[in-house]
């Protein structure tokens, strides 16, 4: 499961990753099956029946299938089911509050169906799954103005989905914690000392809270805030980064089983790479070029 305007997964259940990638203005995204040496067949693209600005999968209808969600700038979010072979049926699209800011998948009710989470400016909208393929109708909740990226997580360790908002213009992150029933509390917010605009979470010290990782493309900057397990974060520590961060990835790179940070650097086409050390600090960053894949 993933999300971005990149995005990885098993389409055709080879056990390769295969790429999903957001194709631009023709109201299609393309699918790239993996060879499993690091190259992709022809590119096949299907209609989302939008512009899709952000993409997501997960398994909507419990056929152990991946599926796609598209959200546009048409105020809409449309659903292709996988068939498991890599290829996908047409869009069921349906409507949201404003621009999405950012998507994410989770089980936000405990019923053990993905549902949706999508962020506007200053709205959120959840759909909770049926498991069918389809959803409730959409409740929202407000989260303020400037509300730039969001990640789902346990931020409290009560075992229910919480969601973290990083509102760029009051350089805060707001953290609500999940009621398990598709309802949320009040937030919490914690001082990120800059800009944030992307945010991405994982245990990063190894003390079973998660953490956050912050992404500002006015400071060039990455900070990493340490979670205390109740829903609030710590002093941040910060590292430099060659351009404007825009999109934070985590996984263990290096296999040493440690969480490593990457991210996209958007005015220098690189990426770049922060091990992890799993006391919650990371090496300086090794950056690389970009692999460019075509998709037309």
């Amino acid at each position: 499961m993933g999300t971005g305007l990149v995005t990885v997964g098993d389409f055709n259940e080879d056990n390769r990753m295969d790429l999903i990638v957001n194709t631009g203005p023709d109201e299609t995204v393309s699918i790239l099956l993996a060879y499993g040496s690091g190259s992709f067949r022809t590119p096949m693209k299907f209609p989302t029946g939008n512009h899709p600005e952000q993409l997501a999968v997960a398994d909507f209808n419990n056929d152990k299938h991946l599926d796609i969600i598209t959200a546009s700038n048409e105020n809409d979010v449309s659903i292709l089911l996988g068939f498991g072979n890599g290829s996908f049926g047409p869009p069921t699209t349906f409507a949201i509050s404003s621009t999405p800011n950012g998507i994410a998948v989770a089980d936000i009710n405990d019923d053990n169906y993905m549902d949706i989470i999508v962020l506007t400016d200053s709205i959120c909208d959840t759909f909770l799954g049926y498991g069918n393929g389809s959803f409730a109708p959409r409740v929202s909740f407000e989260t303020e103005s400037f509300s730039m990226g969001l990640v789902v997580g346990d931020f409290n360790n009560d075992n229910h989905a919480d969601i973290a908002i990083v509102r760029m213009t009051y350089k805060v992150v707001n953290v609500f914690l999940g009621y398990g029933n598709g309802a949320f509390r009040t937030a919490i917010s914690t001082s990120t000392l800059a800009e944030p605009e992307k945010i991405a979470a994982g245990d990063f010290n190894g003390d079973q809270k998660i953490d956050l990782a912050i992404a500002s493309c006015h400071t060039n900057r990455l900070y990493v805030l340490r979670g205390f397990g109740n829903g609030s974060f710590g002093a941040s520590m910060n590292y430099s980064t060659p351009a404007c961060p825009a999109f934070i990835a985590i996984n263990d790179v290096n296999n040493d089983n440690y969480l490593d940070l990457v991210i996209a650097n958007r005015d220098n086409d690189t990426f770049s790479i922060f091990p992890g050390y799993g006391d919650g600090a990371n090496a300086k960053t090794k950056t690389t070029q970009s692999i460019n894949v075509s998709i037309t």
